[in-house]
């Protein structure tokens, strides 16, 4: 078995170097862009989040959560990068935000807060517990309260897992070399900070609807949406597949 602590540092480690998603240019009309975003899978428009209180778990460079609180949320955001934070908090204070930031590690977080939305978008996957962060987000829920989960799919998610393989045999765990030969294989992206996150990442597990659906029945959670959309799991998700499409798939929740 792994050895999870020495991942978590390793992750830790990368995110430190390469803060993500670090956009560049952050404006109000781009930050507001990732809730309309959201606001398409949960049949809303922006006007919902307003005076609605939010908890991020995994709020990276903030770009989400500074979109919310423009947005009219008090928000809160927590993320186990110092510089992550560092980078969310310049965003805030270039939008003018009001946002309390902290740095926190999703798995030891606890708060007896009750929030009417958490968030959890490509963070859980990169914890080396993905249900426990869960676990501890859905505590934090008013009754009624929704939570969002956005996570990589077991079975969509293939063509990457083969990619990882390929840089684990040649690179290890060596985050720049994995860096360096992603690029040459599979090409580069936008930013040092993407190709970290795709080709350096030494650490991510891969889900099911299935298995989501689970979390939310154990939590008295109801699953009330998707992106994408689906009818029968795992045929939707071999579809996913077989499209390109649902790599990375959003499970929305309400607390009962």
């Amino acid at each position: 078995m792994p050895n999870k602590k020495n991942y978590e540092i390793l992750v830790n480690k990368l995110y430190e170097k390469y803060p993500y998603p670090s956009r560049q240019n952050v404006t109000e009309k781009k930050v507001k862009q990732f809730v309309k975003w959201i606001c398409n899978i949960i049949g809303e428009d922006i006007s919902f989040f307003n005076g609605k209180t939010v908890l991020e778990l995994g709020c990276g460079t903030g770009e989400l959560a500074n979109g919310l609180a423009l947005c009219g949320a008090k928000v809160d955001a927590i993320d186990f990068s110092s510089n992550s934070i560092k980078k969310a908090k310049e965003n805030s204070k270039k939008l003018k935000t009001k946002i309390n930031f902290s740095k926190k590690n999703i798995l030891t977080f606890k708060s007896t807060k009750k929030y009417d939305i958490v968030i959890a978008l490509g963070s859980l996957h990169h914890t080396v517990n993905a249900k426990k962060g869960f676990e501890n987000g859905a505590i934090c829920l008013k009754q009624n309260g929704l939570i969002i989960v956005g996570l990589y799919n077991k079975y969509s998610r293939f063509r990457q897992q083969i990619r990882r393989g390929i840089l684990y045999i040649f690179c290890g765990k060596n985050i720049e070399k994995r860096i360096n030969l992603g690029k040459k294989l599979f090409g580069s992206m936008e930013s040092r900070e993407q190709e970290a996150d795709k080709y350096g990442q030494v650490w991510e597990s891969y889900h099911t609807i299935n298995e989501i659906l689970g979390w939310f029945a154990e939590k008295n959670i109801e699953f009330i949406a998707s992106k994408p959309r689906f009818k029968t799991p795992l045929i939707d998700e071999i579809k996913w597949f077989i499209h390109k499409k649902g790599a990375f798939f959003v499970m929305v929740g309400k607390a009962k």
